[in-house]
C-alpha cells in the first residue's frame, strides 16, 4: 500500500518528541492529519510519511475500489453484448408475420366472418384493418384466397372493427354484402355466414 514504502526507524531522542522516560517507553500516538498513527515503540520512533490510514491514502484506496467495480462492470456488459440478448422478445408471435408496425395471421382454414373475429380476440387481435393500398397489397402477396378482413356495414356505412370509419377515397368496396374481403385490387362485401380464411392484426411488441 501506498505509505509503507516510506517507512524508517529513527532512534526515539533524533525524533521531534521527548525521550520518554522508562516506565513511559512503549507506544506513542501522534495525530496525522484526521487520522491517528501510532509512531514509535520502545524508543524508536516508525516515521510514516503518509501515514497508513491517512486521508488520502484512504481516498486513494476508495477510487482504487471504484474503478475495480467499473471494470466489472464493463467486462460484463462487453460479455453480453458479444453473445446478444439473453431474452430478446420477438415482435411478432410465433406463425405471425411482421409488416411495418403491425403483426399478421394468415388463416388457413375457412370460416364465416364472425368466427374469425372470434379467433383474433381471443389471439389479443382483430380481423386486419387496412390502412393503405401498400397493406392491401402485402396481405394479398401472402394469400391468394381473398380472406375475411375488419370492416363490416353498420346501416348504410362501412366501420373497422377499431371503430375507425371507413374512407371511401381510399378504397372502393364492390358487392351488397354486409362483411368484407379483400381481392387483388378491391374489397368486396357479400355475405357474413360465407365461410373464408381471415386475417388478424395487431401492433408488434416493442
Amino acid at each position: 500500500m501506498a505509505g509503507l514504502e516510506q517507512w524508517a526507524l529513527i532512534p526515539w531522542h533524533q525524533s521531534h518528541l521527548a525521550q520518554p522516560t522508562a516506565e513511559a517507553a512503549g507506544f506513542a500516538l501522534v495525530s496525522v492529519g484526521t487520522w491517528g498513527c501510532w509512531r514509535g515503540w520502545r524508543g524508536w520512533v516508525v516515521d510514516l510519511d503518509p501515514c497508513l490510514f491517512s486521508s488520502d491514502t484512504t481516498t486513494r484506496l476508495l477510487l482504487g475500489a471504484i474503478a475495480v467495480l467499473l471494470f466489472a462492470i464493463l467486462v460484463v456488459m462487453s460479455i453480453l453484448a458479444s453473445k446478444g440478448c439473453i431474452k430478446c422478445e420477438a415482435p411478432c408471435p410465433e406463425d405471425w408475420l411482421l409488416y411495418g408496425r403491425k403483426c399478421y395471421f394468415f388463416s388457413e382454414e375457412p370460416r364465416d366472418w364472425n368466427t374469425g373475429r372470434q379467433y383474433c380476440h381471443t389471439h389479443e387481435a382483430a380481423l386486419a384493418v387496412i390502412q393503405s393500398q401498400k397493406e392491401l397489397e402485402f396481405m394479398f402477396k401472402f394469400t391468394r384466397r381473398e380472406p375475411w378482413i375488419g370492416l363490416r356495414r353498420v346501416g348504410d356505412e362501412f366501420h373497422w372493427v377499431n371503430g375507425d370509419p371507413f374512407d371511401p377515397d381510399t378504397f372502393t368496396i364492390a358487392g351488397p354484402g354486409e362483411c368484407v374481403f379483400v381481392e387483388p385490387t378491391r374489397l368486396v362485401s357479400t355475405e357474413c355466414l360465407m365461410t373464408r380464411p381471415w386475417v388478424c392484426s395487431k401492433m408488434a411488441y416493442t
